[in-house]
């Protein structure tokens, strides 16, 4: 991704991302200079660099009457992105229980191919939440990858997601379950005479449900707290029949 608009996302417009990074690029500069760069009048470069300023990405000190620019540490893009991730995490209850009490509709979310499926698995690092899954192993790591699995596994461990796996007894999943301490999981073997043939992942308020089919793997996400409750329901009763 170009890098100008890797900073839009931080909630930029296209000309602050400019300036900023004109002043970035060239260390100190002008309003005469910026403008000069980035052919945009000088009274608007006036009136971004201020906002800027107020933002913390740039400063400036005075010489012989001109104000000379220079941007902050990129850095600075980080914090206010950790500041904003803080401040949203203190109304998340808040604004959770205002969707709870309006009645909200469950969300549900399809995603088709390997590819798409793996965002649920993005998003699973990005809610940070104890999971619950049920998978057969060996169809999972056909879909996905090994590599792909294997990166999953150490995010969520880096990250002290816990996860408690039910899956079909094999070599490959007895091998798994001897390496249980070191990545978070707990794994338990579904009993024999019960065919598992998608992949489930209950986490937070959200269940994914995964079709295997190897022509057109599908998954179907579904957020509700009500599903949510009822799927970890089922997962307690089959971990208590599996070993």
């Amino acid at each position: 991704m170009h890098i100008q608009k890797v900073i839009e996302q931080f909630g930029y417009t296209p000309n602050e991302a400019r300036v900023y990074l004109t002043v970035l690029h060239k260390g100190e500069c002008t309003i005469a200079d910026i403008a000069a760069t980035t052919t945009m009048p000088r009274t608007s470069v006036k009136v971004i660099v201020d906002a800027l300023h107020k933002d913390g990405l740039l400063n400036y000190y005075v010489k012989k009457r001109y104000k000379y620019w220079i941007a902050e540490s990129p850095e600075k893009l980080l914090a206010r992105l950790r500041e904003r991730e803080t401040a949203l995490r203190s109304v998340l209850p808040d604004l959770n229980a205002l969707r709870h009490q309006s009645g909200a509709k469950p969300i549900v979310k399809i995603y088709s191919g390997p590819e798409e499926i793996k965002l649920i698995f993005e998003d699973i690092i990005a809610t940070k939440h104890n999971i619950l899954g049920i998978s057969p192993w060996e169809d999972w790591i056909k879909l996905l990858g090994e590599n792909f699995v294997n990166d999953f596994t150490e995010q969520r461990a880096s990250h002290f997601l816990h996860i408690k796996l039910l899956v079909g007894k094999s070599a490959n999943s007895s091998h798994l379950k001897a390496h249980d301490e070191n990545v978070q999981r707990e794994t338990r073997f579904i009993p024999e005479r019960i065919k598992i043939l998608s992949a489930t992942f209950i986490y937070a308020n959200k269940v994914a449900i995964i079709s295997l089919n190897k022509k057109l793997p599908t998954a179907v996400l579904i957020e509700d707290s009500d599903v949510s409750h009822t799927m970890t329901v089922f997962f307690n009763e089959l971990w208590e029949l599996s070993s």
